[in-house]
């Protein structure tokens, strides 16, 4: 079932829904402040930004259920690994039932210019868990996932009497093979170890193509090759 955020959805959640139907249909109204604080209220003085985006982005969502959400509003929290939208009143919301995948649209000057999709539901692996979220540069059979946590750090620099605090990010990269993880770096000797192949057309493509390794576009077409192969 396909559902418009103005459209259906949260459309009715002010006209004829009543709270118990909201909640069977899995989206949640966060109407206190102190609820609202894990959208960002309570890291005033710390540096950068929790988000993925600081904007909003158009996007959809699909729940564990199946059920998919399009046109939302939607913000992913990379340091409580959340995926939050907002109504038409732009109040943030969140889901109560599990999203499985969401796919955010960066948007420019009106002009679509990038699509990011994220996705949970994979094996235990480092800190990660089967509810942490994944890009997915490239998807089918071996799947190459990008996983970025945020943590507030603190630190105090030469010249400042109080310690600055702010957004790190930390970024690691993974192929899906056989239904396993594997951690991989942006290199050569770690994408063909894992890989585990010694196909000729695979090779002919690294010489053809020139890929560098430190470009995830790069990455992300190597392993759209290798699925074809």
């Amino acid at each position: 079932m396909k559902n418009r955020l103005f459209q259906g959805l949260v459309l009715a959640t002010f006209t004829c829904f009543s709270s118990s139907s909201l909640l069977a249909q899995g989206v949640h109204l966060s109407a206190s402040t102190q609820e609202l604080g894990v959208f960002g209220r309570i890291y005033n003085g710390v540096k950068g930004s929790q988000y993925l985006n600081e904007n909003w982005s158009v996007g959809k969502v699909q729940l564990t259920d199946g059920t998919m959400y399009e046109g939302l509003m939607l913000k992913y929290d990379q340091l409580n690994d959340v995926v939050i939208f907002k109504n038409e009143n732009n109040t943030p919301q969140t889901f109560t039932q599990p999203v499985r995948e969401f796919t955010l649209h960066q948007v420019i000057d009106g002009n679509l210019t990038l699509e990011k999709k994220f996705r949970n539901g994979y094996l235990d692996i480092d800190e990660a868990t089967g509810n942490s979220y994944y890009e997915v540069l490239s998807d089918g059979k071996t799947q190459l996932l990008k996983r970025t946590s945020k943590a507030i750090v603190e630190e105090r620099g030469p010249n400042e009497r109080v310690p600055s605090k702010w957004f790190k990010a930390q970024e690691r990269y993974y192929l899906l093979t056989d239904g396993k993880l594997k951690k991989v770096k942006k290199d050569k000797k770690s994408f063909l170890t894992a890989l585990n192949t010694n196909s000729s057309k695979l090779d002919q493509y690294l010489k053809s193509r020139k890929v560098n390794f430190k470009s995830e576009e790069d990455l992300a077409a190597l392993i759209s090759y290798y699925n074809k192969i």
